[in-house]
């Protein structure tokens, strides 16, 4: 069965999206690793399947390169909020996923905003509570580089750790480690913060499931809102990302990024 797909990235944070509205194809972990191969596949970081939607213009169905399914990706909602707003005239459209409700807006100069209301800071489901002083967690025994991290829940886990160089942080030496690690309940994704200025930050990411990326949409937010938190930055800042740059504001209760998402090339792959 041949499967047309369009591939997409926001600042390189990279995605084959599935408009599954219609065909209805059944999800196999073991396919979706196989595609998301950069060798031997497409090549991505998630991989996106649009369902039909109850309440709302669509349902993002998420997937990390390694098949397990996510909860949220902010850039990837970007990239889809684009394709169905450019598909149906709309300026605004509402995306839901297994945890959050994402509203994606077209800006000016054709980017788009994603927004969503502040998730609740429950974290038990992310981390035992024996670990946690308040949202904070000590990882010093992986490295003396990563110490202090803040929990986040941006409908799915995150820890941000800051650094005054990210030039000596290597993540793909301590992405695994922490990533893995058994204090967390189900994995985290992992963000290193170097603050530039009052606004402007620059960010490093790992993605649980998925490794090293350029970009993670829920890990800048993520970034942002812990710099804020802590009173590193402004309520709007600019994140600095190996490719190019995105900006993450707090206005009330929403947390917004917005940035251009971008085609890449349109295909079709055979899923047996």
């Amino acid at each position: 069965m041949k499967i047309p797909f369009v591939k997409m990235h926001g600042n390189g944070n990279d995605f084959v999206i599935v408009d599954n509205t219609r065909l209805q194809v059944t999800y196999n972990k073991k396919i979706i690793e196989r595609l998301s191969n950069r060798r031997t596949g497409i090549g991505c970081d998630q991989f996106i399947f649009l369902e039909k939607s109850k309440d709302f213009d669509i349902f993002m169905k998420i997937f990390n390169s390694n098949g397990e399914e996510a909860e949220m990706c902010g850039n990837a909602a970007r990239c889809v909020a684009s394709l169905i707003i450019a598909g149906n005239n709309k300026k605004i459209i509402k995306i839901e996923t297994i945890s959050v409700t994402l509203i994606g807006k077209l800006e000016k100069d054709n980017e788009i905003s994603i927004s969503l209301n502040i998730p609740e800071q429950k974290l038990d489901k992310i981390i035992d509570r024996k670990h946690v002083k308040e949202n904070k967690v000590n990882l010093g025994f992986v490295s003396s580089l990563l110490k202090e991290g803040i929990i986040v829940n941006m409908g799915n886990p995150h820890v941000v750790f800051f650094t005054e160089d990210l030039n000596n942080i290597d993540l793909e030496k301590f992405g695994p480690a922490i990533e893995k690690n058994n204090i967390f309940k189900k994995g985290i994704n992992v963000e290193v913060v170097e603050i530039k200025s009052r606004d402007v930050i620059k960010v490093k990411f790992w993605e649980r499931g998925a490794g090293t990326t350029l970009s993670c949409g829920s890990g800048v937010l993520a970034a942002f809102y812990a710099s804020y938190i802590e009173k590193k930055c402004s309520s709007y800042v600019k994140v600095l990302l190996p490719i190019g740059s995105v900006n993450a504001n707090l206005k009330n209760t929403d947390l917004t990024l917005t940035g251009a998402p971008e085609v890449s090339f349109l295909g079709e792959f055979s899923y047996e």
